[in-house]
């Protein structure tokens, strides 16, 4: 038997009209299983003993599906419970819900397991029901929570570094295929879509950015129908041309240029390519710029905190399904990560 955690934890939903509105969109995203696109409402971070996690409330047909999320590995827990109460202002008391889970083995469901992160759905309410007990537009909510922890396994309390090996001497390290797939990238062979950003084309390969994006994933899915079989032009929404092709560069090798921090710019440079990443959620991408500012300039660091509960609604946007033609452009005159807000729309040929 392993080590268990027990806690009380009370979110007051807000503005639950605005989700209602969101349950017939989150239900094409959801048989897409486009889950990234999907709209919802977080909550927290909690921390129960060490294990960290966030509430999620998603809108999906008639239903709001409350879905909790570990922030925490997976390895270190076995199995969880829980029970929920919500408030009724009629009554002035806290009901039982529905659904109570003793103990269960805590695996991912449809949307974790769309996005890789891991997940599991608590309660699924009808929307009429929490109408009915809110009081203007706001719902008091009590989760119960129980982690079921394995003991064989260490939780730290914050991230230790991994010792390096010393490789043996005779023992040479694998040769990793980067130079091949930059290769791929710049020669532009089996490409399969372009990407248009501030008139410029870049030309990609569809399985490689969704290996290693969810978000390119999840945008290529919700696209399918339109972009077919056929190399397409790809909008790319609030990112500069140069910030994308370095990402690129990233996504292919899982590293940055060679001469990158010789630009005279690097760290204006490295704070776009923070942004784009947490976007497209790279992590490597994001860690790599995020090491960089925190021991240049705190500043940087200091803007980029407001961009963590940030969403942008749409990345990408097909404007051209044939090549031969040349597509319509939407182009920003202000980039995001300069000025958040008041970005003017113009369009242009390329």
């Amino acid at each position: 038997m392993g080590t268990s955690i027990e806690g009380v934890f009370t979110v007051e939903v807000k503005k639950l009209s605005e989700l209602a509105a969101k349950f017939q969109s989150n239900l094409e995203l959801s048989n897409l299983k486009s889950f990234e696109r999907m709209y919802y409402a977080m909550y927290g971070p909690f921390t129960l003993g060490d294990i960290k996690f966030e509430i999620r409330m998603y809108p999906v047909g008639p239903y709001l599906e409350y879905h909790l999320c570990l922030l925490s590995d997976l390895e270190f827990v076995k199995k969880f419970g829980s029970s929920c109460q919500y408030f009724n202002p009629q009554s002035n008391q806290w009901n039982n819900c529905s659904i109570v889970i003793s103990e269960k083995e805590f695996k991912s469901d449809t949307i974790g397991e769309g996005m890789g992160i891991p997940m599991v759905r608590l309660q699924q309410f009808t929307m009429s029901h929490w109408k009915q007990y809110s009081k203007e537009d706001c719902l008091l909510f009590k989760a119960n929570l129980k982690f079921t922890l394995d003991d064989s396994k260490k939780v730290p309390s914050k991230p230790e570094k991994p010792e390096q090996a010393v490789p043996h001497q005779d023992v040479k390290p694998p040769k990793v295929c980067s130079c091949d797939l930059i290769n791929t990238l710049l020669s532009g062979e089996f490409a399969d879509i372009q990407f248009v950003v501030d008139s410029q084309t870049f030309a990609a390969h569809r399985a490689v950015l969704a290996a290693r994006s969810s978000v390119f994933r999840s945008e290529f899915l919700a696209l399918q129908r339109e972009m077919g079989q056929n190399c397409v032009f790809i909008s790319i929404q609030h990112v500069d041309a140069l910030t994308f092709k370095y990402l690129l560069h990233f996504v292919y090798t899982n590293s940055l240029t060679p001469d990158f921090d010789e630009l005279p710019t690097s760290l204006e440079r490295y704070h776009r390519l923070f942004i784009a990443a947490h976007f497209f959620k790279i992590e490597g991408l994001k860690l790599t710029c995020e090491e960089k500012l925190t021991a240049a300039v705190t500043k940087y660091i200091l803007s980029t905190l407001d961009l963590i509960n940030f969403q942008v609604p749409e990345l990408m946007k097909i404007v051209q399904k044939d090549c031969n033609i040349k597509p319509e452009v939407i182009t920003t005159t202000t980039k995001l990560g300069d000025q958040l807000y008041g970005t003017s729309i113009s369009k242009e040929h390329v």
